[in-house]
C-alpha cells in the first residue's frame, strides 16, 4: 500500500542511500507545505518497504527487494510522471521512453585541503557559471527557479556552495544538492571552459568531499558520463551502484 508520507514513515527507512539521501533531504527542505512537491512510502505488513517524492513533476524512488513494483508503476501513472529517478535492478513498467543510465559513486578517499583559496560565491555567477556548462546531460534550470530553491535549502543549510577565482572571475564551483545528516549528494561541478585542465574541479571535489566525510557523513554523485564517472574516480571515489533515470512524458 502506498500512502503519504511524514517524517516519523521515511525516518523508518534511514539508510545513506543516495536514493533515499534525495527524497529525504526534499522532504526535510520543503516537507509537506508545498503544492509542488509530494511524498510517499510503500508499506508491506505495516513495514516501509520503499519511499517516493515528487518534485514539480519529477520523481525520485527508493526501492528493495521488497518493493512492490506493480503498484509503483501504477502510482507513476496515475500521478502523471514526467520524470523517475531509480536504482538499476528494479524493472518498472515504463516503456518506449527516454532513459539515462549511469553509475552511483561513493567518496572513499583520504583527508584533503587544498590550497587554493575557496570561498563561498553568490548565487547569480554560480548561475553564470553553471550556463557556460549546459550540454546535453547537463541542463541549468530557469534562474528564478534556480534562486528560490537554492536560497531557501541554504537558509536551512541544506545547501553548501564552494568556489574558486582566477582573475578575480568565478573559474570553478561545486555544491551540494542533498543533504540529511547522514549523508550528502554532489552536483553542478563545473568549471568555465576558459579555465578548465588546470585541476581546479577535482580540487574543489576532493576538498568539499573530505570536509563532510570528517564529519561522519557519506558523500555521493551521479554520474551520467563516462568522463565523468573517470573524473570522479580519480577524484577518490567508488563506484557502488547503478542509476536509471526516464525522461519526458512517461505515461
Amino acid at each position: 500500500m502506498i500512502r503519504e508520507a511524514d517524517r516519523e514513515r521515511l525516518n523508518r527507512l534511514r539508510t545513506t542511500d543516495p536514493f533515499y539521501t534525495r527524497i529525504l533531504s526534499l522532504y526535510e527542505s520543503y516537507g509537506g507545505g508545498y503544492d509542488f512537491v509530494g511524498f510517499w512510502v510503500q508499506e508491506a505488513d505495516g513495514k516501509p518497504v520503499s519511499a517516493i517524492s515528487r518534485f514539480e513533476d519529477k520523481f525520485s524512488l527508493y526501492l528493495t527487494e521488497d518493493s512492490d513494483l506493480e503498484e509503483v508503476s501504477a502510482f507513476l501513472r496515475f500521478q502523471g510522471a514526467g520524470a523517475v529517478m531509480t536504482a538499476c535492478g528494479f524493472l518498472l513498467d515504463i516503456e518506449g521512453k527516454r532513459m539515462i543510465e549511469g553509475q552511483v559513486l561513493r567518496y572513499t578517499g583520504e583527508i584533503y585541503n587544498s590550497d587554493l583559496e575557496l570561498y563561498t560565491p553568490e548565487i547569480k555567477p554560480l548561475y553564470a557559471l553553471l550556463q557556460s556548462c549546459e550540454s546535453e546531460i547537463f541542463r541549468v534550470p530557469e534562474y528564478m527557479s534556480f534562486l528560490s530553491d537554492v536560497t531557501h535549502r541554504r537558509s536551512l543549510g541544506k545547501c553548501t556552495i564552494l568556489g574558486t577565482n582566477v582573475d578575480e572571475t568565478l573559474a570553478s564551483a561545486v555544491m551540494t544538492v542533498s543533504e540529511t545528516e547522514d549523508a550528502v549528494i554532489l552536483g553542478a561541478v563545473a568549471t568555465h571552459p576558459d579555465f578548465r585542465r588546470r585541476g581546479l574541479s577535482r580540487e574543489l571535489v576532493r576538498t568539499l568531499s573530505s570536509k563532510i566525510s570528517e564529519q561522519g557523513r557519506a558523500v555521493c554523485v551521479f554520474s551520467a558520463s563516462e568522463a565523468n564517472t573517470r573524473f570522479y574516480r580519480n577524484s577518490g571515489f567508488e563506484i557502488v551502484a547503478g542509476f536509471r533515470e526516464y525522461i519526458g512524458s512517461l505515461w
